[in-house]
């Protein structure tokens, strides 16, 4: 099984994001492959040589997160499963496996977790994840346009990051992030809405939380 993680970025994301691949360096098991879309640069120095294979992408042009998702999956093709996450944000060290084994498990077309998001959280405090809890066919689309949960399991604790999606391959053969200036902002929540509007889409959601939402206050992707 082969997973691949896109990263949208531009250039004031740039010095978030080598902590996001140094939490890919120490992932328990590593992906096949990252691909970073950086927009609004013409240059861009890592000198820091990683365990996985990792290609950068440069676009000089202004791109929201939309287009640099859907620039960044592009060159992901052969992978089995491909996982979003945004450059400010950090992995759990357990995210890729864990991802995979939900994967094994369910054979999921669709997968979202939980995440942490307090402004004070120290990335060293990622505690070692001995109970996997993972939820088949629990989820579902709101009225709202995003995600939530079938029953309405515990929405406070058992939050939705709908940028940290993962999705088969395949599926993005026929839903990629919305590019149209209308979603900005909401463009993650309306592709996962447009991927369970599919027939026959198999979903999971991971209770466990497997990244770090870091708010960096650098104002988005359009600048």
């Amino acid at each position: 099984m082969k997973i691949g993680v896109a990263i949208p970025c531009y250039i004031n994301h740039i010095e978030h994001l080598f902590q996001l691949l140094d939490s890919i360096q120490n992932q328990t098991v590593l992906p096949n492959k990252v691909v970073v879309s950086c927009s609004s640069t013409s240059r861009f120095q890592h000198a820091k040589e990683y365990n996985f294979s990792l290609e950068i992408i440069v676009v000089k042009d202004k791109k929201n997160a939309s287009q640099n998702r859907n620039i960044a999956l592009s060159e992901l093709t052969d992978m089995d499963y491909i996982t979003f996450i945004d450059a400010d944000d950090i992995m759990h060290p357990q995210r890729i496996e864990i991802l995979l084994k939900a994967i094994e498990e369910t054979n999921s077309d669709i997968i979202l977790h939980n995440y942490f998001n307090d402004e004070k959280f120290d990335v060293t405090l990622f505690n070692k994840i001995e109970n996997i809890n993972i939820r088949s066919d629990s989820l579902m689309r709101c009225t709202s346009g995003c995600i939530r949960h079938i029953n309405y399991y515990d929405n406070i604790n058992d939050k939705i990051h709908h940028s940290q999606v993962t999705v088969k391959r395949i599926i993005l053969d026929k839903v990629q992030f919305p590019e149209e200036a209308e979603f900005h902002r909401k463009e993650d929540c309306v592709f996962c809405h447009r991927v369970f509007s599919l027939p026959n889409i198999k979903n999971s959601y991971i209770q466990n939380e497997l990244s770090y939402y870091k708010p960096s206050q650098t104002g988005g992707f359009q600048c």
